[in-house]
């Protein structure tokens, strides 16, 4: 009886002192800092640009020390697959300017997001997403993809500080307190 409680404790004491995971709050504005102008790949099919000698070549080493990383953005959700009434895939965009009347974003502007648990439906809604992020220009069929993917591990309502406010957010709460 005296192992099993030893063990107990042992594991205790070292989740109370294990470091927490971190998250590094990170913004669009961080993203999409640099001009990007993908060059479509030769072949067709899934192609996935995400050796390092490459991706040093097109993304500045700021952003690419993201890679591999856990983070939290804050954005809005164009959801792209729902099963259910949970979003297993979205994109993570800087506003909601992207719709069928609005503005594409930028290349480097978007991140794609994949929930494994998915997540509830939150359009139009500021939220922070937080998981695992990959840089990857990744192409099908000739046609571009995306550059930045997540792996969502948790998806909240809101916009975090006023520091990470996505622009429009933050004019917005500078005329109205």
């Amino acid at each position: 009886m005296k192992k099993p409680a030893i063990i107990l404790v042992a594991l205790l004491v070292c989740f109370a002192i294990a470091e927490p995971l971190k998250v590094s709050t990170i913004t669009f504005m961080d993203l999409a800092s640099f001009e990007y102008q993908p060059e479509p790949p030769e072949e067709d099919g899934h192609i996935a640009r995400d050796d390092e000698e490459y991706l040093s070549s097109v993304v500045p080493e700021n952003v690419l020390s993201l890679n591999g990383q856990s983070i939290e953005v804050a954005g809005y959700m164009m959801p792209l697959s729902i099963t259910g009434d949970k979003v297993r895939e979205f994109l993570l965009l800087p506003n909601t300017m992207a719709c069928c009347f609005g503005m594409m974003p930028a290349y480097n502007e978007f991140i794609f997001v994949k929930m494994p648990s998915g997540a509830g439906m939150l359009e139009n809604v500021p939220i922070r997403v937080q998981g695992r992020f990959s840089i990857e220009e990744t192409w099908e069929d000739g046609f571009f993809s995306h550059l930045y993917y997540m792996k969502g591990s948790r998806v909240e309502i809101g916009h975090g500080s006023a520091a990470n406010l996505p622009p429009l957010l933050e004019s917005m709460n500078q005329e109205f307190p």
